[in-house]
Order: structure tokens, then C-alpha cells, then sequence
């Protein structure tokens, strides 16, 4: 699947794919073009692109397709399948070509299947493309996660399908790396990309293939646990956290280590999604209060059974820190 490529490809190989696509579709619809013209003028067509039996091989599309196709990572089902639909373009093309070549009348089923094939192929072609500059939009290139603006979508449709049942549950999770500036003054921005990348690698192999974690600005990382309890997100994000404690990356002859701190919280009916990031936020600021490398959860819940709504607004950040909760941790 094209899905698949995002575990391989580099931000600027989406960009840069995007941009191939685009110029090799130009030329193709230019081919179409001529062959259209011919077929309403009824003028021959005797130049090799058009009628030789390697055609596909030689146009400017067929050119970029075999040439990125040499390398395995785009040997899979959407180029391959391209790549038949571009032979199958081009011999459907010969076909009526030769058709028109020799005066005769075109055959209207050959002439049909030759404008289906035509749009697969620009269908699958687009789709691609489509796919590479929204990759490009939504996705961080140094994380390779999902950026602000695609995760808050994500958290739109969890609000909204949470304010539809009742029983639904959602937890979100805001998580920033420890002493990150200092690894930055210290050892350059290189080292702080390679500690960046390397923990959206293991926040993105810890979560359930629905979770979602995003880089939400700077070293901050973005969770959101659907179907998920405060007690359960707390306890699973714990986990998270002595896994990236326990890990490690090595930079020429240097090992380095890092440590988040993080705040959990739920996604709350009676407030909107700003007011939930924001405890999520005080949340995470608690624990780094409380010596970093920790978790701390907040329950929205408790703070609305304990307060009206009007000393929740006129006291909501006093409050919030009130309901800080530090999860219990075996080894920090």
C-alpha cells in the first residue's frame, strides 16, 4: 500500500515525489492531447512514442516510472499497478493508432476501453500524488509524526464522537522531553533531532495501532487514547515513560539519554478541546515539578463533581493544580 511509504521515506522524498508526479503527468496529458487532436482531425500518426511496441518504456512518464522503480522500496501493489495501467494505456493507444493509420473506422469498444484505461491510470496517478503533498502538509519531517495541525483534527472527531455517547471515554497525553534545551546548547541541534526522532520512534511503537501521538510543537508530543480510562492512560503512560528512560542513543562516541515528563488527562464534555489541552498541560508542568521523568494525571471529572462551574472559571488554574496526581512509579 502507499500507506506503507511513509515508514521509509524522508519528508523531502514526499516532496520531491510530488513534484516528479506532477511534471510526468503534465507530459502524459500532453500525449493524450495529441492523440485526441489526431482522432477528431483524422492526421496520421507516425512518430515512435506513439506507435513503437516499448513505447511505455520511453515517454517522460514511462522514464520516471522505470527509473524509481529500480529501487524496491516503490516495488509494491500502487506503482506496480500504475505501471500496468501506463502499458496498457499505451498499447490501447497503439491500437487505435494503427486503427487510424490504416483510414478505416475506430472500433467504439476499442475506443471505449482505451478511455477507461486512460482514466484508471490518471485516477490511480492523481490519488498518488494527492497522497504525497498531503503527506507533505500534514506530517513533521523530523518526527515523521503527525504535526499540530493534522493531529487537531484527530482530536475533533474524538469531542465529537465523545458528545454523542455517554459512556465514551478519551484520554490525551502532553509529553516533553527533559532538559532538551540543555542538549541542544550542549551538543547542537544535530544531537536534538536524533533525540527528537528517536523518541516519536518509541512513543509510535508503545501506542495501539488507533492511538495516536504527534509532535505538537518544539520537544512537546501530543497522545490521544481513545477508549481509554484516566486510570488506564495513566498507568499505560507510565510504561511509556520508563521505556524511554530506559533507552538510549549513541552520536559518534557520545551515549545519550533522555527522560520526558507527562500529563494526562480526559477529554471532557463540558469544557472544549482547548480547556482539556490546557490540563493536559498543567499536568505535565506538575511533573516536571516533581523532579521530571514523571507522570501526572488530572481527573476532569473530579474537578467537576468538587466545583461549581462558576469557581471552576474564576479559579481554573488553581484548581487544576489542586488535582494533580502523581502515578505511582517502582523506578524513576
Amino acid at each position: 500500500m502507499i500507506e506503507n511509504l511513509l515508514e521509509s521515506l524522508h519528508h523531502d522524498d514526499f516532496e520531491a515525489l510530488a513534484a516528479d508526479i506532477k511534471h510526468s503527468l503534465e507530459a502524459h496529458r500532453k500525449w493524450m492531447q495529441r492523440i485526441t487532436t489526431a482522432l477528431v482531425t483524422r492526421q496520421t500518426i507516425d512518430e515512435q512514442q506513439f506507435i513503437a511496441s516499448d513505447a511505455h518504456l520511453h515517454c517522460h512518464f514511462g522514464r520516471w516510472l522505470t527509473k524509481i522503480l529500480k529501487d524496491e522500496l516503490f516495488q509494491q501493489g500502487s506503482f506496480l499497478k500504475i505501471e500496468q495501467y501506463h502499458k496498457q494505456l499505451h498499447d490501447d493507444a497503439r491500437n487505435i493508432i494503427s486503427q487510424l493509420n490504416q483510414g478505416g473506422e475506430i472500433d467504439i469498444e476499442d475506443f471505449e476501453h482505451f478511455m477507461q484505461t486512460q482514466k484508471e491510470f490518471f485516477d490511480m496517478v492523481i490519488m498518488l500524488f494527492e497522497f504525497s503533498v498531503l503527506n507533505k502538509q500534514q506530517f513533521d519531517p523530523t518526527t515523521r509524526l503527525m504535526n499540530r495541525r493534522s493531529v487537531d483534527s484527530v482530536l475533533a472527531n474524538e469531542y465529537s464522537r465523545m458528545q454523542r455517547a455517554d459512556d465514551y471515554y478519551c484520554c490525551i497525553v502532553m509529553a516533553d522531553i527533559d532538559h532538551f534545551k540543555d542538549v541542544n546548547d550542549a551538543w547542537g541541534h544535530d544531537v536534538g533531532d536524533l533525540l527528537l526522532a528517536h523518541t516519536a520512534k518509541l512513543f509510535n511503537n508503545a501506542i495501539r495501532r488507533h492511538d495516536t501521538v504527534s509532535r505538537y510543537g518544539g520537544e512537546e508530543f501530543l497522545f490521544i487514547f481513545p477508549d481509554m480510562t484516566l486510570q488506564q492512560a495513566g498507568t499505560v503512560v507510565d510504561r511509556i515513560r520508563k521505556q524511554l528512560a530506559d533507552s538510549s542513543i549513541r552520536h559518534h562516541d557520545n551515549l545519550h539519554r533522555v527522560t520526558a515528563s507527562f500529563g494526562v488527562t480526559q477529554l471532557c464534555r463540558f469544557c472544549d478541546i482547548k480547556g482539556s489541552i490546557k490540563r493536559a498541560d498543567i499536568a505535565m508542568y506538575a511533573a516536571k515539578e516533581k523532579g521530571r521523568n514523571s507522570t501526572v494525571t488530572i481527573d476532569s471529572q473530579a474537578i467537576l463533581e468538587q466545583s461549581s462551574y462558576e469557581h471552576i472559571n474564576d479559579n481554573i488554574t488553581e484548581i487544576m493544580r489542586q488535582h494533580c496526581r502523581l502515578v505511582p512509579q517502582k523506578n524513576r
